[in-house]
């Protein structure tokens, strides 16, 4: 049965306490379910989505859209589990959900002077990081390398979409996988888990809210002037 549009809104503000739950609740980790508590609010996102009567997405999009969602939810798992361990298993996850943000945000695409710039700014700051990351990486550092292509490409993705949850959203998601790296591969830091993980839940909440609430739509509409 779908939900009526009243309770879309609702809905996402469920997801949202949800996420910032598990922060909250991070200094009694681990407990019973906290796997389940994480990947809450990106389930909640598939209810919402298969529950979409006025967004106007194709199915591709909106099955790109799940995917994504349902596997970094599998990654958040994965990490919830141990960081340590899994983070092969999460990465693999995790490039799904990229591979999938990707194939979303770049056929929405708007190139103009303003943003050209980001291009470049990315291939600089991921080149930096897997320079830093490469003393450490050991049997990891192919997968690294992948998996840092791919999130740059998203945040690009992301950034060049112009619609303002998306671009902030993936400016987010870039930063808290960055500091994962940073953390386990270069400068070990206090907190890491709670700061990535609030990077990373309100990267994914802005990143679903831009989608969901026709953000990206609009900014497709848009015509942009000294478009490149």
């Amino acid at each position: 049965m779908l939900l009526t549009e009243q309770w879309k809104k609702p809905l996402f503000i469920v997801a949202v306490l949800l996420g910032y739950s598990y922060i909250l609740l991070w200094p009694f980790h681990p407990y019973a379910g906290s796997y389940l508590l994480k990947a809450s609010p990106l389930m909640i996102m598939v209810v919402l989505m298969f529950n979409q009567r006025s967004l106007s997405l194709g199915i591709l999009q909106k099955f790109l859209f799940v995917v994504a969602m349902l596997m970094s939810a599998v990654g958040d798992v994965f990490l919830d589990f141990d960081r340590g361990i899994y983070l092969k298993q999460a990465l693999a996850s995790f490039l799904f959900a990229q591979i999938a943000y990707i194939a979303l945000f770049w056929p929405q695409r708007q190139i103009n002077k303003r943003n050209f710039l980001f291009a470049p700014l990315l291939i600089l700051a991921s080149a930096f990081m897997l320079s830093r990351f490469y003393p450490n990486a050991g049997p990891l550092w192919w997968p690294v390398v992948i998996y840092v292509v791919f999130l740059a490409w998203m945040a690009l993705a992301a950034l060049w979409s112009r619609a303002w949850p998306i671009m902030i959203g993936g400016v987010l998601f870039l930063c808290a996988d960055g500091l994962i790296g940073v953390n386990r591969f270069w400068i070990p830091f206090e907190y890491s888990t709670p700061v990535i993980v609030t990077l990373y839940i309100s990267g994914q909440l802005l990143l679903s809210y831009g989608v969901l609430f026709g953000y990206l739509r609009d900014a497709a509409r848009k015509e942009l002037p000294n478009a490149a």
